[in-house]
């Protein structure tokens, strides 16, 4: 009887034991039970309604814009990847950004240098094995939004859409 505890009942109360400290203690990521996110914002002195609701990655491909929203296209970018082979690694990339209104349309079409500028820089920091598959599209798009909304006011910008991306 007292193997049976030893060896059966004591690993599982210590495993238990491990995963409730685990989860109690945050270092599960994604998995907040006692809702500690939200009393650490309280804390801080910020509301969860008063945030910007995509402040650190770009809002869903699919979501709906204003009536009077419009989407400038930019033209295609052709971006050097970062490689360690012997022969270059080239990325084919083409967005269009959702801004609201014409007017904005006019004050992003005088920033296009410096948005270009931002794409390129980040796009060729980033490897062909961080871009692949539907992980790499969401954080080309990520990357993009951070980096676009210090040079497009955050009002004029809606969305980012990934129209094309081939690498080579």
């Amino acid at each position: 009887m007292k193997k049976l505890i030893i060896f059966v009942t004591l690993p599982l109360m210590l495993i238990v034991g491990a995963g409730m400290g685990a989860v109690m203690f945050g270092l599960i990521p994604g998995f907040d039970p006692l809702g500690t996110q939200k009393k650490k914002q309280m804390a801080a002195g910020g509301s969860a309604q008063n945030e910007e609701p995509y402040l650190n990655e770009a809002p869903p491909p699919f979501a709906a814009a204003a009536p009077d929203a419009v989407v400038f296209q930019l033209e295609e970018f052709v971006i050097n990847l970062q490689t360690e082979r012997h022969y270059p690694v080239f990325m084919l990339l083409s967005i269009a950004l959702e801004l609201k209104d014409p007017a904005a349309q006019i004050r992003v079409t005088a920033l296009e240098p410096r948005i270009r500028d931002k794409v390129i820089i980040f796009a060729s920091s980033l490897t062909e094995q961080e871009l692949n598959g539907f992980e790499g599209i969401n954080k080309i798009r990520d990357g993009l939004w951070i980096r676009l909304r210090d040079i497009i006011p955050k009002k004029d910008l809606l969305n980012i859409q990934v129209m094309k991306m081939t690498i080579k």
